[in-house]
């Protein structure tokens, strides 16, 4: 079914959870895993390395009527750069650089579903990245750059697009619309 021909999506964010589209990458598993398990709720769901394409995305009830030959057209990545680490406030990610395809990406499923808010409305221009941990604790963002920056920058393949939609408390559920061949 084409993406014009379904019915107006609904917002998971709207119905007080959260959803997303991720850009599974799984080469950098082996980098980040042990932080995000200590570190990161989405790990301990089964939520392995990712970046994060749409939010707010659809709510699971509209996933059946996703169009994959849609989806599966936005899925030729070759690889992506982990680029550099940069320590947020309240967490640590590797950021993707350059960002240019992922940024067509995000703008090819706004395209697709025109009435989806806008991706990450509370920035002006988003970073790609990967989450390697949410914590306050310096001295765990500290060692977790001592370990991953020596081993950056680093190609990895986006190979699947998942959705996702839950929050901490209750969990999560998910689907994989696409992948790479």
């Amino acid at each position: 079914m084409s993406a014009s021909a379904m019915s107006p999506g609904r917002c998971a964010v709207a119905s007080g959870s959260m959803s997303w589209l991720l850009l599974m990458t799984p080469e950098a598993d082996p980098l980040v895993d042990q932080w995000r398990m200590e570190h990161d709720w989405s790990a301990q769901y089964g939520v392995s390395a990712h970046v994060t394409v749409r939010t707010p995305f659809l709510e699971p009830a509209d996933w059946p009527e996703l169009p994959d030959a849609a989806l599966q057209a936005l899925i030729p990545l070759k690889g992506v750069r982990l680029a550099r680490l940069e320590d947020r406030p309240g967490g640590l990610v590797v950021l993707i650089e350059p960002d240019e395809r992922l940024r067509e990406m995000t703008e090819a499923i706004g395209k697709t579903w025109p009435e989806l808010p806008r991706h990450k409305p509370a920035f002006t221009r988003p970073r790609y990245h990967i989450t390697v941990m949410r914590t306050q604790d310096p001295d765990a963002r500290r060692r977790a750059s001592e370990a991953i920056a020596p081993h950056l920058p680093m190609e990895v393949t986006g190979t699947e697009l998942w959705a996702t939609s839950g929050s901490q408390e209750p969990g999560l559920v998910r689907s994989v619309f696409a992948a790479s061949t």
